[in-house]
């Protein structure tokens, strides 16, 4: 009988010796700062980031196809049958949860070894003091602070108006094709305006890289118009914010343009009043320094009126993982800008658009357009389907100091998927 209970006793003891051990070196062997160890982990995932972002949604036959997506993968029990991976938020009833032990083994070790900015550890780690700060900088992949574009067409003047985000004031215009290099873009605004500071509707018809497109007006989209010849009012009474340094259009206008075709970094075009229509006058926010000197002048507009010729040199690259990202330096309607755009930049297990445009020299005051919209709120195609965040406009005030001129939100959305090319 003893023997029995001596040998039952060292029987448990060698079992749960094994078990600790093997448990402490699966623990052991997972190291925060290489991305291939990690056992519980999230990807903010994109078709175009790898081949296996496409496949292993073959392996859970997920039909029609995701091109932006989280995948969460737990791998930190040894048992297999507990490996799961989840898509989509984990803590949602809606998420989608598969074995791991459904996706192939070359999917498998693809996703274990990927090592980019989107790749996020769930473990809990212990923080300190230093965490804040020292957190996100951890998390920066100098491969991925600057890399080349992705995405073939985007370096293609043919191709290049393709683009499946539709914003509502500024930015790039929506660009849809029917094939290929050819197709249709609409925009309200453009490319260097923020909300409320352009009324401009734009459509165009692209093919082998030469784009013709009309454009009108729709008032309200400034509101600083009125019916009478001329109204003048001060920054302290204007009924809106910041009257002035907009821009102002005629009824309609005519718009070409022309990628040179050696790839997409440099663009010219023309532009042309056809109708200036009843061409009501923007109001006039008297600049207060003037009142002083007895010599009343009023804050730049820029109304567009007659035939310009327009220009961009932009180089086209990704920053932190972004799609569409580029820096430009352009000439448009007589006035300079500079400045830098990207579409879903991943840090920190954030994603977000960036805009920054800076007008140097034209017929208004310098001014600084800076925008920021947060992604990733949604869940499957909604995951960065669209984005909200706060646009400002800094420049010269009517008062003369340097401030805010527009404190307004954004927000744009994807209408489609275009990322399957051959």
């Amino acid at each position: 009988m003893f023997k029995k209970i001596t040998f039952t006793l060292t029987f448990f003891i060698m079992l749960f010796a094994t078990f600790s051990a093997v448990n402490s070196l699966y623990a052991q062997s997972e190291r925060d700062d290489d991305p291939r160890t990690w056992k519980y982990f999230r990807i903010f995932a994109r078709a175009q980031d790898d081949s296996v972002f496409l496949k292993l949604q073959d392996d859970l036959l997920i039909d029609p196809k995701l091109e932006s997506y989280v995948i969460t993968v737990n791998i930190s029990d040894p048992e297999p049958l507990n490996q799961y991976i989840v898509l989509g938020d984990e803590a949602s009833p809606d998420a989608q949860r598969f074995a791991w032990s459904q996706l192939s083994e070359d999917n498998q070790n693809s996703l274990i070894a990927w090592t980019g900015t989107n790749k996020e550890n769930l473990n809990l780690k212990k923080l300190n003091y230093a965490s804040v700060f020292t957190d996100v900088i951890s998390k920066i992949r100098v491969k991925e602070l600057i890399a080349p574009p992705q995405k073939y067409r985007e370096i293609k003047n043919t191709t290049s108006y393709i683009n499946p985000y539709l914003q509502i004031f500024g930015g790039d215009p929506v660009g849809i094709p029917l094939k290929g290099s050819f197709g249709f873009s609409f925009s309200q605004g453009t490319p260097y305006s923020g909300p409320l500071e352009s009324e401009v509707v734009s459509a165009r018809f692209h093919l082998l890289g030469a784009s013709v497109g009309v454009n009108t007006r729709i008032k309200e989209f400034t509101r600083a118009r009125e019916s009478r010849d001329s109204v003048s009012e001060t920054g302290s009474n204007s009924v809106s914010f910041a009257n002035y340094n907009n821009m102002f259009y005629p009824n309609l206008g005519l718009d070409f343009s022309y990628i040179i075709p050696f790839g997409n970094f440099f663009e010219v075009g023309f532009y042309t009043t056809l109708d200036t229509g009843k061409y009501d006058p923007p109001i006039q926010v008297i600049n207060e320094e003037s009142l002083a000197s007895g010599d009343t002048t009023y804050m730049p507009n820029l109304v567009v009126n007659g035939s310009y010729f327009n220009w961009e040199f932009r180089y086209p690259f990704r920053t932190f993982g972004s799609t569409r990202a580029k820096v430009y330096v352009a000439r448009y309607l007589g006035e300079t800008h500079v400045g830098y755009s990207g579409r879903e930049l991943r840090l920190a297990g954030s994603i977000f658009d960036l805009r920054m445009d800076f007008l140097v020299a034209g017929e208004r005051n310098f001014q600084i357009l800076f925008e920021t919209l947060i992604s990733g709120i949604g869940e499957g195609f909604s995951f960065t389907g669209f984005a909200f965040g706060p646009s400002i406009r800094l420049g010269t005030t009517s008062s003369g100091s340097f401030g805010a001129l527009t404190i307004l939100a954004n927000a744009r959305f994807k209408v489609g998927d275009f990322f399957d090319e051959k």
